[in-house]
């Protein structure tokens, strides 16, 4: 009777371990990845440029992926050499190139971003004639494309840091130079309203030179006396005489999604690494779309890499990880800026970061603020699963071995 009782209670537990684990297991899990997210360069009329991407069978299954292009503005010609890849299980990524071409002779270019996609999309299996099992995955992987001024212009954004009631909140501008002449002096004005566009609070940031190519950021400091809430800042930059304006809703209390840690396992300069980006939905509603975008910079304030993780729905009052993934080909041992958006709607929730990178170790550090890095070849989450879930089977051998021979004793 022991012996039945305590094999019963003992499977009942390894089933429940096994359940809760594979349930924590599978979500973060993703069969297709691409990198690198975005790839950005300048417009050079009659230029011919050949792009690699990398194409990522996380699950080393045997699936197949189509491959699609468009470019949202027809102002040159985006070709892919492959239109499809076949993985075996054996193969965990697979690198195409793609050709951008300019024309020599097109003068009327509207000056800005201009945006390419190349879209990766894995095939389901077929079981029987228009039935299929298994859901389609689609990655992307950017490109944009910058078409200088001919004099001076400017691209701006904000970012919104610490905006609790009754504390310091931090607004950052950063301001990219698009124009083929340096910029002397810019600042910005940012003006605060509720949402029923009554102005609330008026600050002013500092001024800096910005260098053709270069990216600035304008900074201010503003004491919270406001209720949590929506609010609505508008921006307007100030450069040399020019100015251009734009707006940008965001939150005062409690953030409604927030970054928790990052963690980069099995790190091997060179290759490409797997950020594991942990976001917790703190709303009491589902968060639809949501993305990562980390953009890190080299010593004269340039992006040097801009990936983006694929969208993701957030439950509402979860955790979820966001994967993304960096081709380290070509990066230099060093520390370096970088900055981390998490996208969701019109709202972003963003983090400064430092990157330190050794040959097998990249170490994620946060400013006033917990990141928690993880580098080189150690364990990760899914490996100390696995040892758990072992340690159980072995336990439940242990107790069916112990009452078979208590049994046979009597």
């Amino acid at each position: 009777m022991i012996s039945r009782y305590k094999n019963k209670h003992s499977n009942k537990y390894l089933k429940f371990a096994l359940v809760l684990i594979i349930g924590l297991i599978l979500p973060a899990i993703s069969s297709l990845g691409i990198s690198p997210g975005r790839t950005s360069i300048d417009y050079d009329p009659g230029m011919e440029k050949d792009i690699e991407i990398t194409i990522i069978n996380n699950e080393h299954k045997n699936i197949e992926v189509r491959l699609y292009s468009t470019l949202h503005d027809e102002f040159g010609t985006l070709t892919l050499f492959e239109d499809s890849l076949e993985f075996f299980p054996s193969e965990d990524r697979k690198t195409i190139k793609y050709k951008i071409e300019f024309p020599g002779n097109q003068t009327d270019l509207e000056p800005g971003l201009h945006i390419g996609e190349i879209v990766a999309v894995q095939i389901p299996k077929f079981a029987e004639k228009d039935t299929f099992i298994g859901a389609t995955v689609a990655v992307v992987s950017q490109l944009y494309v910058y078409v200088p001024c001919p004099g001076k212009c400017i691209e701006a954004g904000l970012e919104v840091l610490d905006a609790e009631t009754n504390s310091t909140a931090t607004f950052i501008v950063p301001v990219i130079n698009r124009g083929k002449v340096g910029i002397g002096d810019a600042r910005a004005i940012i003006d605060i309203f509720n949402l029923d566009f009554e102005k609330k609070a008026t600050i002013q940031t500092d001024s800096l030179s910005i260098e053709p190519g270069a990216r600035a950021e304008l900074s201010a400091k503003w004491d919270v006396n406001l209720n949590a809430g929506n609010y609505l800042a508008k921006i307007t930059v100030i450069y040399d005489g020019e100015s251009t304006s734009f707006e940008k809703e965001f939150s005062v209390g409690d953030k409604l999604l927030s970054i928790e840690s990052i963690f980069v396992n099995n790190f091997q300069l060179g290759e490409i690494a797997k950020l594991q980006i942990l976001v917790e939905n703190r709303w009491n509603q589902d968060l639809d779309d949501v993305f990562a975008n980390l953009i890190v910079f080299n010593d004269r304030d340039q992006v040097m890499t801009d990936i983006k993780s694929s969208n993701e729905d957030i439950p509402a009052l979860s955790k979820k990880t966001l994967i993304a993934y960096w081709d380290t080909v070509g990066v230099e041992e060093g520390e370096y800026d970088g900055k981390l958006l998490v996208k969701y709607g019109k709202k972003s929730s963003d983090k400064n970061l430092i990157l330190k990178i050794s040959e097998n170790s990249l170490d994620i550090f946060g400013v006033g603020y917990a990141i928690q890095p993880k580098g080189g070849r150690g364990f990760d989450v899914t490996t100390i699963l696995l040892v758990v879930i072992i340690l159980l089977i072995v336990i439940n051998i242990s107790w069916f071995i112990f009452f078979r021979r208590l049994k046979g004793k009597k």
